[in-house]
């Protein structure tokens, strides 16, 4: 779980902002939500609905959380750029680091992590386990002017207690770790998984297990290959999905040999990726439609094509099944985050939706978010929403500090806060109270009259 994200110089956020996932103890509504924090007394909160108007910063609080997970998991090319995006709405920020600092749960520990990036180094970064209220230092990292990086390692790396951590103490005094790469993807890169060391081995397990970003366009997991080798969850998807009246009674995949000849003429654009498969090599390339096309390369090639199908019952009994594609957006858009109500039913992930009211109807977007506050439950799952969903904005379903805004400020930049920062009685119409700007975060709309009378008199000054 994650307990603050704070951004600062990155994309529309100046000045430092955090989203704080640790609740209120003001409140005593909808105590079932919250999770425990090890070694801490304060509680988690399970979900975070954020809104505010069109180019406030919502996305771009996803993408500066997306880039951290890249840094850490994908890490950058040497003698590449970064690719991070500070506030360039006045020269200084342009010229200044960015920063991303996060604290989280894995397993029976808490951690903050963060670092300090400019667009070609990465500046400083730190990990920390978080233990009565101190923190303890597993490392530290600083990258000096010469381009040299010097790695401190803490008492927690030091001590056995903490585990064996001797490879990543080895791979601290070498000086293996490029300028503009974080030590952590370094360790992930160059340590076995099983000799990271129990701490390390968490905090890297968090961000490749436990994190899931899903953009509007994008799904939340394989959903062929899920169909085609997860019975339990094609049963779960079936039933919620016969539950929500999309008319669909199940999922199925069909499978299909390709001849190797229709590489280049049907899947064209692929065939300079597959042709760069080795020997041995399998991949699968995932489609809009929920389709995949499965790659293998042995003595020759070998193609198949799984087509995800959606099944309707026709009221004589029988079973029609349609290609995904053709089923409505909406049907499409809550079928692809399935696998995120599906998952954490299994093991604790975080999921992180942005726009998760895309092509959903209003009353389907509660529904999921309500399975969802049910289902995490003592699991130690989370899911932080972006929206522009009023519907989602009720005190029967969340806590008020379980909504959260992000606002445009006059020089442009982002700032977030809570509805826990406003004194609102359990009984207000909190979302009648949003569109009437009693918490800012609204778009503020102004001469569309005149602009229309502008339009129309320029009009007729052309006829």
């Amino acid at each position: 779980m994650i307990l603050q994200f704070s951004i600062k110089n990155f994309r529309s956020f100046r000045e430092e902002q955090t989203l704080s996932m640790v609740a209120s103890n003001r409140y005593d509504d909808h105590v079932e939500h919250l999770a425990a924090i090890p070694n801490d007394e304060n509680k988690a909160l399970p979900i975070a609905v954020m809104y505010g108007p069109n180019g406030a910063g919502k996305s771009n609080f996803v993408k500066a959380l997306r880039l951290l997970e890249s840094l850490v998991w994908n890490g950058t090319e040497p003698k590449k750029p970064i690719g991070r995006r500070a506030f360039l709405l006045d020269e200084a920020s342009s010229k200044e680091p960015t920063e991303l600092a996060i604290q989280f749960i894995e397993g029976r520990r808490a951690y903050a992590y963060g670092c300090r990036v400019n667009d070609e180094l990465v500046v400083a970064e730190w990990l920390s386990l978080l233990q009565d209220g101190k923190e303890v230092e597993v490392f530290e990292r600083l990258t000096h002017d010469n381009g040299t990086v010097e790695i401190e390692v803490g008492d927690v790396l030091k001590d056995d207690s903490w585990g064996d951590h001797s490879k990543v103490q080895a791979l601290a005094k070498v000086s293996a770790v490029l300028p503009n790469q974080l030590f952590l993807h370094t360790i992930h890169k160059s340590v076995k998984d099983e000799e990271q060391g129990p701490v390390i081995a968490d905090v890297l397990r968090w961000f490749g297990e436990r994190l899931t970003i899903i953009d509007p366009d994008s799904s939340s997991g394989d959903l062929a290959r899920l169909v085609a080798m997860d019975e339990a969850f094609t049963e779960f998807a079936g039933e919620f999905l016969r539950e929500v009246s999309t008319g669909v009674d199940r999922l199925n995949v069909e499978t299909a040999e390709l001849d190797e000849s229709v590489i280049g003429t049907v899947f064209g654009p692929l065939k300079s990726l597959i042709d760069k498969l080795p020997a041995g090599g399998r991949r699968i390339f995932p489609a809009p439609d929920g389709s995949q096309l499965i790659v293998e390369k042995g003595t020759g090639t070998k193609v198949r094509l799984r087509t995800l199908k959606a099944e309707h019952v026709t009221t004589e009994g029988k079973r029609v099944a349609f290609p995904f594609g053709e089923e409505s957006d909406g049907t499409q858009r809550v079928t692809h985050l399935l696998p995120a109500l599906h998952a954490i039913r299994k093991r604790p992930r975080v999921f992180v939706i942005d726009e998760i009211d895309r092509s959903l109807h209003p009353m389907l977007a509660k529904a999921f978010v309500g399975f969802f506050l049910k289902a995490c439950q003592g699991r130690q799952s989370q899911m932080i929403l972006t929206t522009h969903d009023i519907g989602l904005m009720d005190l029967d379903l969340l806590r008020r500090d379980e909504l959260c805004f992000a606002d445009k400020k006059q020089d442009g930049s982002t700032e977030l806060y809570s509805l826990s920062d406003y004194k609102v009685r359990t009984d207000l119409k909190v979302d009648k109270g949003y569109l009437q700007g009693r918490f800012g975060a609204v778009p503020f709309i102004r001469g569309l009259n005149s602009l229309v009378e502008r339009t129309d008199t320029d009009e007729g000054r052309k006829s």
